[in-house]
């Protein structure tokens, strides 16, 4: 799953926090989950910075994120999502993945590991380039990154084994309902052919604003097999 992301408010450029501020304290983003062409709920969905760790001598970020659908949800797309992702607390680059995916009848386990240019997925080696994210963690990074409104920015990401090349876009501001109230952010979305594109599965659109003088992903939606669910802020847990 993709997706993206900056930052401006009415002109003025909001500013992130730093890689520290952001990952340093452990909180929990709480979501609900719509389908969202009938605009139904389906379940809930959760963004988490746990504890620091350290993988074989590098100091990492441990990031948790997962989604699982409701009774009615699960007669409609049953999803049991969990994901993992271990990222290097200097260069914000994934380390490991684990991901546990249940979608409809389809299940797939895999667990990744980067190291030196290289990755493994299962057992399998591939080659990746410098500087690699990983797809569910760019949902906090990309506040990182100085998108301007109306451009865009290329990334190397790491799925499952697969490394490719996104391009994301600044789609501009827009007021933006929150629990915290409506607020002004902004979006960053995947582009084709310089157009917004949810494409591929694990595409992902994400809306930002600020609370509490942080960045917060507070609308996201995901591509997903056969349509796209909407997850949108509904709690932030300290």
């Amino acid at each position: 799953m993709k997706l993206i992301i900056l930052f401006i408010l009415s002109s003025v450029m909001l500013k992130a926090s730093s890689p520290s501020d952001q990952f340093d304290s452990k909180v929990t983003y709480e979501y609900n989950v719509y389908l969202d062409v009938l605009n139904l709920k389906l379940g809930e969905a959760s963004l988490s910075i746990k504890d620091p760790d350290n993988i074989d001598g590098t100091d990492v970020y441990h990031l948790n994120f997962n989604v699982r659908t409701t009774k009615l949800g699960d007669a409609i797309y049953k999803i049991r999502n969990k994901i993992d992702v271990w990222i290097d607390q200097e260069t914000l680059n994934v380390v490991k993945q684990n991901k546990n995916i249940n979608e409809l009848r389809k299940k797939k386990n895999s667990e990744t590991i980067i190291r030196n240019e290289k990755g493994v997925t299962n057992g399998k080696e591939f080659i990746v380039n410098k500087n690699v994210f990983d797809p569910y963690s760019l949902i906090l990074i990309l506040s990182e990154f100085d998108i301007p409104n109306n451009q865009s920015k290329k990334f190397n990401i790491v799925d499952a084994g697969k490394s490719r090349v996104i391009e994301i876009k600044n789609l501009g501001t827009e007021m933006i309902d929150t629990p915290y109230g409506n607020k002004q952010g902004y979006t960053l979305s995947p582009i084709k052919n310089g157009q917004p594109a949810l494409k591929n599965k694990g595409d992902m659109e994400v809306s930002y604003v600020s609370i509490n003088n942080t960045l917060v992903p507070a609308d996201i939606m995901i591509k997903l097999s056969n349509g796209v669910i909407e997850l949108r802020l509904k709690k932030i847990r300290e």
